[in-house]
Protein backbone atom coordinates (compact mmCIF):
# COMPACT_ATOMS: atom_id res chain seq x y z
CA UNK A 1 0.00 0.00 0.00
CA UNK A 2 2.88 2.36 0.77
CA UNK A 3 4.28 1.90 -2.73
CA UNK A 4 0.87 2.58 -4.29
CA UNK A 5 0.49 5.82 -2.32
CA UNK A 6 3.99 7.02 -3.22
CA UNK A 7 3.44 6.29 -6.92
CA UNK A 8 0.09 8.11 -6.79
CA UNK A 9 1.64 11.15 -5.11
CA UNK A 10 4.47 11.23 -7.64
CA UNK A 11 1.95 11.02 -10.49
CA UNK A 12 -0.01 13.99 -9.13
CA UNK A 13 3.23 15.97 -8.79
CA UNK A 14 4.24 15.16 -12.37
CA UNK A 15 0.82 16.18 -13.69
CA UNK A 16 0.53 19.40 -11.67
CA UNK A 17 0.38 21.66 -14.75
CA UNK A 18 -2.37 19.74 -16.57
CA UNK A 19 -4.27 19.64 -13.28
CA UNK A 20 -3.85 23.41 -12.98
CA UNK A 21 -5.25 23.85 -16.49
CA UNK A 22 -8.17 21.61 -15.58
CA UNK A 23 -8.84 23.63 -12.43
CA UNK A 24 -9.13 26.78 -14.55
CA UNK A 25 -12.67 25.62 -15.39
CA UNK A 26 -13.53 25.80 -11.70
CA UNK A 27 -12.18 29.33 -11.61
CA UNK A 28 -14.15 30.25 -14.74
CA UNK A 29 -17.35 28.90 -13.20
CA UNK A 30 -16.65 30.83 -10.00
CA UNK A 31 -16.04 34.07 -11.90
CA UNK A 32 -19.29 33.64 -13.79
CA UNK A 33 -21.13 33.12 -10.53
CA UNK A 34 -19.76 36.40 -9.21
CA UNK A 35 -19.88 38.48 -12.39
CA UNK A 36 -23.26 37.67 -13.92
CA UNK A 37 -26.84 37.25 -12.84
CA UNK A 38 -27.08 33.48 -12.34
CA UNK A 39 -30.83 33.24 -12.92
CA UNK A 40 -30.80 35.43 -16.02
CA UNK A 41 -27.92 33.47 -17.59
CA UNK A 42 -28.51 30.07 -16.08
CA UNK A 43 -28.56 28.13 -19.35
CA UNK A 44 -25.18 29.58 -20.35
CA UNK A 45 -23.70 28.74 -16.96
CA UNK A 46 -25.05 25.19 -17.15
CA UNK A 47 -23.53 24.81 -20.62
CA UNK A 48 -20.11 25.87 -19.31
CA UNK A 49 -20.45 23.39 -16.44
CA UNK A 50 -21.25 20.61 -18.90
CA UNK A 51 -18.20 21.53 -20.99
CA UNK A 52 -16.00 21.39 -17.92
CA UNK A 53 -17.43 18.01 -16.99
CA UNK A 54 -16.59 16.55 -20.40
CA UNK A 55 -13.06 17.97 -20.19
CA UNK A 56 -12.61 16.21 -16.85
CA UNK A 57 -13.27 12.84 -18.47
CA UNK A 58 -11.08 13.68 -21.47
CA UNK A 59 -8.18 14.65 -19.19
CA UNK A 60 -8.56 11.34 -17.32
CA UNK A 61 -8.15 9.49 -20.63
CA UNK A 62 -5.07 11.56 -21.50
CA UNK A 63 -3.59 10.89 -18.06
CA UNK A 64 -4.17 7.16 -18.40
CA UNK A 65 -2.95 6.92 -21.99
CA UNK A 66 0.35 8.71 -21.36
CA UNK A 67 1.35 7.74 -17.82
CA UNK A 68 3.23 4.51 -18.54
CA UNK A 69 4.77 5.87 -21.76
CA UNK A 70 6.16 8.94 -19.98
CA UNK A 71 7.64 6.81 -17.23
CA UNK A 72 9.27 4.48 -19.76
CA UNK A 73 10.59 7.35 -21.83
CA UNK A 74 12.37 8.90 -18.84
CA UNK A 75 13.47 5.42 -17.68
CA UNK A 76 12.10 6.29 -14.25
CA UNK A 77 9.98 3.16 -14.33
CA UNK A 78 13.07 0.95 -14.20
CA UNK A 79 14.23 2.64 -11.01
CA UNK A 80 10.80 2.28 -9.43
CA UNK A 81 10.29 -1.39 -10.30
CA UNK A 82 13.81 -2.26 -9.18
CA UNK A 83 12.84 -1.30 -5.61
CA UNK A 84 10.63 -4.32 -4.88
CA UNK A 85 7.60 -2.63 -6.44
CA UNK A 86 5.32 -5.09 -8.26
CA UNK A 87 3.79 -4.44 -11.65
CA UNK A 88 0.32 -4.59 -10.09
CA UNK A 89 1.29 -2.00 -7.47
CA UNK A 90 2.64 0.22 -10.20
CA UNK A 91 -0.55 0.13 -12.29
CA UNK A 92 -2.66 0.57 -9.17
CA UNK A 93 -0.57 3.56 -8.12
CA UNK A 94 -1.05 5.22 -11.50
CA UNK A 95 -4.81 4.71 -11.35
CA UNK A 96 -4.87 5.99 -7.77
CA UNK A 97 -3.00 9.09 -8.96
CA UNK A 98 -5.53 9.63 -11.74
CA UNK A 99 -8.39 9.13 -9.28
CA UNK A 100 -6.89 11.66 -6.86
CA UNK A 101 -6.14 14.20 -9.60
CA UNK A 102 -9.60 14.05 -11.11
CA UNK A 103 -11.22 13.68 -7.68
CA UNK A 104 -9.90 17.11 -6.68
CA UNK A 105 -11.42 18.51 -9.83
CA UNK A 106 -14.81 16.83 -9.42
CA UNK A 107 -15.10 17.91 -5.79
CA UNK A 108 -14.14 21.49 -6.66
CA UNK A 109 -16.60 21.55 -9.55
CA UNK A 110 -19.32 20.15 -7.32
CA UNK A 111 -18.79 22.71 -4.57
CA UNK A 112 -18.58 25.61 -7.02
CA UNK A 113 -21.57 24.47 -9.07
CA UNK A 114 -23.59 24.00 -5.89
CA UNK A 115 -23.60 27.71 -5.12
CA UNK A 116 -23.53 28.95 -8.73
CA UNK A 117 -26.07 26.61 -10.32
CA UNK A 118 -27.93 26.15 -7.06
CA UNK A 119 -28.50 29.89 -6.88
CA UNK A 120 -29.89 29.73 -10.42
CA UNK A 121 -32.44 27.10 -9.44
CA UNK A 122 -30.67 23.87 -10.41
CA UNK A 123 -31.34 20.95 -8.07
CA UNK A 124 -28.30 20.39 -5.85
CA UNK A 125 -29.30 16.76 -5.35
CA UNK A 126 -29.41 16.24 -9.11
CA UNK A 127 -26.07 18.01 -9.47
CA UNK A 128 -24.23 15.70 -7.08
CA UNK A 129 -25.87 12.64 -8.60
CA UNK A 130 -24.59 13.76 -12.00
CA UNK A 131 -21.09 14.27 -10.59
CA UNK A 132 -21.17 10.78 -9.04
CA UNK A 133 -22.02 9.34 -12.48
CA UNK A 134 -19.20 11.37 -14.03
CA UNK A 135 -16.70 10.09 -11.46
CA UNK A 136 -17.61 6.50 -12.36
CA UNK A 137 -17.43 7.26 -16.10
CA UNK A 138 -14.10 8.97 -15.53
CA UNK A 139 -12.54 5.97 -13.80
CA UNK A 140 -13.91 3.53 -16.39
CA UNK A 141 -12.38 5.64 -19.15
CA UNK A 142 -9.08 5.93 -17.29
CA UNK A 143 -8.75 2.18 -16.68
CA UNK A 144 -9.42 1.45 -20.35
CA UNK A 145 -6.82 4.06 -21.31
CA UNK A 146 -4.23 2.53 -18.97
CA UNK A 147 -4.94 -0.91 -20.44
CA UNK A 148 -4.35 0.32 -23.98
CA UNK A 149 -1.28 2.28 -22.83
CA UNK A 150 0.41 -1.00 -21.92
CA UNK A 151 0.30 -1.93 -25.62
CA UNK A 152 0.41 1.37 -27.54
CA UNK A 153 1.90 4.84 -27.54
CA UNK A 154 -0.23 7.66 -26.03
CA UNK A 155 -1.75 8.79 -29.34
CA UNK A 156 -3.00 5.35 -30.36
CA UNK A 157 -3.98 4.48 -26.78
CA UNK A 158 -6.14 7.62 -26.63
CA UNK A 159 -7.73 6.90 -30.00
CA UNK A 160 -8.34 3.26 -29.08
CA UNK A 161 -9.94 4.26 -25.79
CA UNK A 162 -12.42 6.67 -27.35
CA UNK A 163 -13.19 4.19 -30.13
CA UNK A 164 -13.65 1.28 -27.72
CA UNK A 165 -15.91 3.26 -25.38
CA UNK A 166 -17.78 4.87 -28.25
CA UNK A 167 -18.76 1.65 -30.05
CA UNK A 168 -21.68 0.86 -27.68
CA UNK A 169 -22.95 4.44 -27.95
CA UNK A 170 -22.90 4.26 -31.75
CA UNK A 171 -24.49 0.80 -31.71
CA UNK A 172 -27.27 2.16 -29.49
CA UNK A 173 -28.32 4.60 -32.20
CA UNK A 174 -28.74 1.75 -34.68
CA UNK A 175 -29.68 -1.35 -32.72
CA UNK A 176 -31.43 -0.01 -29.62
CA UNK A 177 -30.64 1.97 -26.48
CA UNK A 178 -29.75 -1.14 -24.47
CA UNK A 179 -26.39 -1.27 -26.27
CA UNK A 180 -25.34 1.96 -24.56
CA UNK A 181 -25.26 0.11 -21.24
CA UNK A 182 -22.65 -2.41 -22.39
CA UNK A 183 -19.82 0.05 -21.70
CA UNK A 184 -21.72 2.88 -20.03
CA UNK A 185 -19.07 5.61 -19.98
CA UNK A 186 -20.70 7.70 -22.71
CA UNK A 187 -24.15 6.84 -21.39
CA UNK A 188 -23.31 8.22 -17.93
CA UNK A 189 -21.83 11.37 -19.45
CA UNK A 190 -24.91 11.81 -21.61
CA UNK A 191 -27.07 11.88 -18.47
CA UNK A 192 -25.49 15.19 -17.56
CA UNK A 193 -25.57 16.51 -21.12
CA UNK A 194 -29.35 15.94 -21.25
CA UNK A 195 -30.03 17.45 -17.83
CA UNK A 196 -31.66 20.84 -17.47
CA UNK A 197 -33.22 23.13 -14.89
CA UNK A 198 -36.62 21.63 -15.63
CA UNK A 199 -35.74 17.94 -15.40
CA UNK A 200 -34.66 15.62 -12.61
CA UNK A 201 -31.84 13.14 -13.09
CA UNK A 202 -32.71 9.48 -12.61
CA UNK A 203 -29.52 7.59 -11.86
CA UNK A 204 -29.36 4.19 -13.64
CA UNK A 205 -27.77 2.33 -10.76
CA UNK A 206 -27.45 -0.88 -12.78
CA UNK A 207 -25.24 0.96 -15.27
CA UNK A 208 -23.24 2.58 -12.46
CA UNK A 209 -22.59 -0.80 -10.82
CA UNK A 210 -21.68 -2.32 -14.18
CA UNK A 211 -19.25 0.53 -14.87
CA UNK A 212 -17.58 -0.02 -11.50
CA UNK A 213 -17.30 -3.76 -12.17
CA UNK A 214 -15.85 -3.11 -15.62
CA UNK A 215 -13.34 -0.66 -14.14
CA UNK A 216 -12.11 -3.39 -11.82
CA UNK A 217 -11.94 -5.86 -14.71
CA UNK A 218 -9.91 -3.50 -16.93
CA UNK A 219 -7.64 -2.62 -14.01
CA UNK A 220 -6.87 -6.30 -13.39
CA UNK A 221 -6.43 -6.91 -17.12
CA UNK A 222 -4.00 -3.98 -17.39
CA UNK A 223 -2.13 -5.45 -14.44
CA UNK A 224 -1.81 -8.85 -16.13
CA UNK A 225 -0.87 -7.42 -19.53
CA UNK A 226 1.69 -5.01 -18.07
CA UNK A 227 3.26 -7.87 -16.11
CA UNK A 228 4.15 -9.51 -19.46
CA UNK A 229 5.59 -6.42 -21.09
CA UNK A 230 9.31 -5.81 -21.53
CA UNK A 231 9.81 -2.32 -20.09
CA UNK A 232 13.58 -2.32 -20.62
CA UNK A 233 13.08 -1.59 -24.32
CA UNK A 234 13.53 2.09 -25.08
CA UNK A 235 10.55 4.01 -26.48
CA UNK A 236 10.62 6.87 -28.97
Amino acid sequence: MKHVILIAINFVREQRWPILVLMSWVVALSVLGLAVNARANRDDILFIFKQGAVYGVVFAVFFGASAIYNERKTRRILAVLSKSVGRGEYVTGLLAGIAFSTGIYWFSMGVTATWVLGAAGFSVHTLWQAIACLVVACMLSATVAVLFSTLMNPLFATMATFLFLGIPAVAATRFGSSWAHALPAFFLIDLLMRSSFDSNLVVPWNSVILAVAESVFFWLTAWRVFAQRDIAVAVD
